[in-house]
């Protein structure tokens, strides 16, 4: 099998963008929710580990998607170091399992899912977070409230970004 020098520059372009747009999904969420306070109750990185999940359909790239992404979203939020990158990990292999098992061409399967993956990401970075360090001083009903309202616009941006996204590569000239 001959292999071509072409084939390796476009694949490892391909890579490059990939890694840049993960990159500039954790960037933005950075940036947004340090200038606007709303935009702290949204979670790209965790819309992009379910929809690659979803897409994909292939756990072990969904885990080191959302292993990167949630490391990323670590280093940058001040939260407990590997907190968001095991709950991006689990998520991630969940998302790509249920990909397989599920019809999640739906919207309202896709909505289901991104909100309940909202609420267990939640969970779980809570959960890292009290066995790390001692309790921020939140109730718990301030927690499930947060929980909720982000689980509400992560819903509905990722129903947004799904049918963007599915209108342009379905889109035919």
């Amino acid at each position: 099998m001959t292999v071509y020098p072409m084939a390796r520059v476009s694949t490892l372009g391909m890579l490059g963008k990939f890694a840049a747009a993960l990159v500039a999904v954790v960037v933005i969420q950075g940036v947004f929710s340090f200038k606007f306070k709303v935009f702290g109750f949204f979670d790209l990185p965790l819309i992009f580990s379910v929809y690659y999940g979803f897409t994909l359909g292939n756990p072990v790239a969904s885990i080191v998607i959302g292993s990167s992404l949630g490391l990323m979203q670590d280093s940058l939020s001040g939260a407990v170091l590997g907190a968001n990158g095991l709950s991006k990990t689990i998520i991630g292999f969940l998302a790509a399992s249920a990909g397989s098992k599920f019809a999640v061409d739906q919207p309202v399967t896709r909505l289901l899912a991104l909100f309940l993956f909202t609420i267990g990401d939640g969970i779980l970075v809570t959960i890292l977070g009290a066995m790390v360090g001692p309790a921020l001083g939140a109730t718990y009903s301030v927690a499930l409230t947060s929980w909720a309202l982000s689980a509400t616009f992560n819903a509905v941006l990722g129903l947004v970004l799904f049918a963007y996204h599915d209108r342009w590569s379905h889109a035919t000239t």
